[in-house]
């Protein structure tokens, strides 16, 4: 079995369509020169798949195909590369780092978005750091392999971010969020989500560092160790929110006072909200919140001592 194509061949070497056929040859279905599509359709085209299908798919087709895939930063300004994992041969943690190397290069400058898996590792994030000055929204999910330290000295380069998003991960950030409120004042969504609740903990820091963040519309926090003391925290830092995920948070108690604190939230989730329409895995277990004695399912009608 032949091997795979190198990572420098699909970046670098485009195919050059089938010549037509010649007269006499079976022709039942009409040939097609795929070269000769219009420059607006080919974009079209390539902006329906994802970044790393486009490294390794349209440069192999013919060099007009090549062109509108190198050529064009609007085609970068967003670069979505999740849901790829360095798992083998054809794609190893070397090999992305060049395609996310080569989609920055091809952003010019302009790319607003990075969109990454478990596959980012501290110098992936350095380099869309240093590539991406105006990044407006970067999303981190499943990244194991980021620190705090670094994640913090990366997120001052983008004071224009208004979207940030750091699920599953194995690390805390706590020192990131202490910046992010004066590095990126324009933030509006949030997302802070762990895969499960761990009910020995509580922890309202993230909930201080979020409370710093004034211009926040939509903040998700899921089984995050937050009480009542740090959500009036960030009900009170955050004026403009709209919309409020808490779902599996279950050391917050919504009792008739923190009910009418979040009257004003127009789309709320509440911590005992099903988690069936969660867009990423979730360890369920029963939790044991830090204002019961008992599992959440016998005590919804307690009174919150916060």
């Amino acid at each position: 079995m032949a091997a795979p194509p190198s990572l420098s061949c699909l970046l670098e070497e485009p195919r050059r369509l089938p010549p037509p056929p010649q007269d006499g040859m079976d022709t039942e279905s009409e040939w097609r020169d795929w070269a000769e599509l219009p420059r607006d359709v080919l974009l079209a085209v390539l902006s329906r798949l994802d970044h790393i299908e486009i490294l390794m798919g349209p440069d192999l087709v013919c060099s007009p195909w090549r062109r509108a895939a190198t050529d064009e930063p609007e085609l970068w300004r967003l670069i979505d590369m999740r849901f790829h994992y360095a798992d083998g041969f054809y794609l190893n943690s070397r090999k992305l780092l060049q395609m996310v190397r080569a989609a920055m290069r091809r952003s010019a400058g302009r790319c607003e978005a990075f969109w990454g898996g478990s596959y980012v590792t501290e110098r992936i994030l350095s380099l869309v750091g240093n590539a991406a000055p105006s990044l407006k929204s970067l999303r981190l999910i499943e990244c194991h392999d980021i620190v705090d330290l670094a994640l913090k000295l990366v997120i001052t380069k983008f004071p224009m971010l208004e979207e940030l998003e750091l699920s599953n991960c194995m690390h805390r950030f706590p020192e990131t969020l202490e910046v992010v409120g004066d590095a990126c004042p324009l933030l509006k969504r949030f997302r802070l989500s762990q895969r499960s609740f761990y009910s020995e903990c509580v922890d309202d820091s993230a909930a201080m560092a979020i409370a710093k963040m004034p211009e926040l519309r939509s903040l998700q926090l899921t089984a995050n160790s937050l009480t009542n003391s740090g959500l009036e925290l960030i009900l009170n830092g955050c004026p403009l929110l709209e919309s409020l995920d808490i779902r599996s948070c279950y050391h917050v108690c919504m009792d008739d006072e923190m009910q009418a604190k979040c009257a004003r939230i127009k789309t709320l989730r509440h911590p005992e909200d099903s988690m069936d329409d969660y867009d990423m895995s979730f360890n369920y277990k029963i939790p044991r919140p830090c204002w019961s004695t008992e599992p959440i399912e016998y005590s919804m009608g307690c009174q919150s001592p916060y």
